[in-house]
């Protein structure tokens, strides 16, 4: 590649836009086109057959377009791809995302040849592209998409940014998010990685200011002792989901992105290898971990304490607690008996704190008094309660929430909620979760694997800087 390459800024903050196969018609570009035209960024719509698309004026070519373009959203048929890609070029465009699909991933000589020219036009000029085979980018701090998305009041801004190949599946993962109030910064679909690859990403995002943890999903890699050499250098923590790890996976990938899968255990070794790197097995780990990392203090020892409403979900945290190599923090004496003036006799104060039905009545002061043990670097709270009582007598979860945010910034501990239950519990703690930055999760595995990466990228930053 030159080195004189624009900044991927531009994918993120350009200052005008050409949407080349723009349409108002029901199909794949139609709610990006309905967006973009409607915002406040300069778009423009381009399309040989239409005069107007949702009251703008359409422009035939790109080059029809009086002002400078800085970006080229190409959304045409995959054979007429490469003379847009020219046009643009010639227009003096900065970035092209080409989101057609039906390139090399089919294993059509015609199109893979087609997906070639279009590369060597990358290589050969300053332009960047990004795709094809993608949805493109979208900014969550300025509300730039060229997804199919639209941003309404359930997508929360955060500082967790997403690199994914996939394409489509971006949309859905945001969309998951949302309804789970994870807060993205910037995610980015790559397809068949023509030019902009998870390399130049993580190049970027390291520096980003609004990006504090990077999440990828990764089916192949072409420039892999460059990806070595930038992992090797994040300061940021980085969790990637890896798939390909069967044979039957690394053969589905030629065919989806057209990528060569590698060997498992390299990529095994390589993530093993270096501090703040971190494989996961699917993507509501991923986000679950990046969303405690996004929201919560570095845990200052191992030391785990639980408090739950269940003593059988007590017990499987203290069994994988154990696994992972942490520990069960050990309760100070005044910290029992501070909890014995306030709680039941019948309930049982040693770690885990398995206050049954009188959760609702002493959770306040019993935290208080457990993330306060100078023994306790993390807690995690367990919540199983049916929903018919919280409904009858209208019990509120808003105050804990408030008193976990509260106590976990004063003190700098880390705390996770995870919430057993029907999907209205679960909804009843996202109501609130988001504004007072608690995460909440279903799995108690998830919850402590990430206090363990939290715990190890805590030390990996004390050895750096000492």
């Amino acid at each position: 590649m030159s080195n004189q390459k624009t900044s991927m800024d531009v994918f993120f903050n350009p200052k005008s836009i050409a949407i080349v196969g723009a349409s108002e018609s029901f199909k794949f570009g139609y709610t990006m086109t309905n967006y973009l035209l409607s915002s406040e960024f300069k778009s423009y719509p381009v399309n040989n057959t239409k005069d107007f698309i949702f009251g703008h004026k359409v422009f035939k070519n790109i080059k029809d377009i009086p002002d400078d373009i800085e970006l080229v959203i190409i959304i045409v048929k995959n054979e007429s791809v490469l003379e847009v890609v020219k046009d643009s070029v010639q227009k003096g465009a900065k970035g092209i995302i080409i989101e057609t699909a039906g390139f090399s991933e089919t294993g059509i000589e015609e199109f893979s040849k087609i997906q070639k020219e279009i590369e060597i036009i990358a290589n050969e000029s300053n332009v960047r592209i990004i795709g094809p085979n993608c949805v493109g980018v979208t900014n969550f701090i300025n509300k730039f998409s060229t997804a199919d998305i639209d941003f309404d009041e359930s997508m929360e801004e955060g500082t967790i940014s997403v690199i994914a190949q996939s394409g489509v599946l971006g949309n859905i993962f945001i969309e998951w998010s949302a309804s789970q109030k994870i807060g993205f910064s910037k995610t980015v679909t790559l397809g068949n990685k023509i030019d902009v690859d998870e390399v130049d990403m993580l190049e970027y995002l390291e520096k980003d200011v609004n990006t504090n943890v990077i999440t990828v999903y990764l089916e192949g890699v072409k420039r892999g002792p460059k990806l070595i050499e930038v992992l090797k250098k994040m300061t940021k923590p980085v969790l990637i989901l890896k798939n390909g790890r069967s044979e039957i996976g690394s053969n589905a990938i030629r065919s989806h992105t057209g990528s060569i899968a590698g060997d498992d255990k390299i990529y095994d070794t390589i993530f093993k290898q270096y501090p703040g790197i971190y494989r996961v097995n699917n993507f509501y780990e991923m986000f679950d971990i990046a969303q405690v990392f996004a929201t919560q203090p570095l845990p200052k020892g191992k030391n785990i304490a639980i408090i739950t409403s269940s003593g059988s979900l007590g017990i499987l945290a203290c069994d994988e607690i154990e696994r992972l190599g942490l520990n069960l923090a050990v309760l100070d004496d005044s910290t029992i008996k501070k909890m014995k003036i306030l709680a039941p006799n019948w309930t049982s104060l040693k770690n885990p704190v398995d206050l049954g039905p009188s959760l609702f009545m002493n959770f306040n002061q019993i935290l208080d008094a457990v993330l306060n043990d100078k023994n306790v670097d993390a807690l995690l709270h367990i919540f199983a309660v049916p929903q018919k009582p919280i409904k009858t007598f209208s019990l509120p979860v808003k105050p804990h929430l408030r008193e976990l945010n509260k106590l976990s910034t004063k003190l700098e501990k880390p705390v996770i909620t995870c919430v057993f239950g029907s999907r209205w519990i679960v909804d009843y703690f996202l109501k609130d979760s988001y504004k007072y930055k608690i995460p909440i999760m279903a799995q108690i595995s998830h919850a402590i694997k990430a206090f363990k990466h939290m715990y190890d990228f805590g030390i990996s930053n004390k050895s750096n800087k000492s």
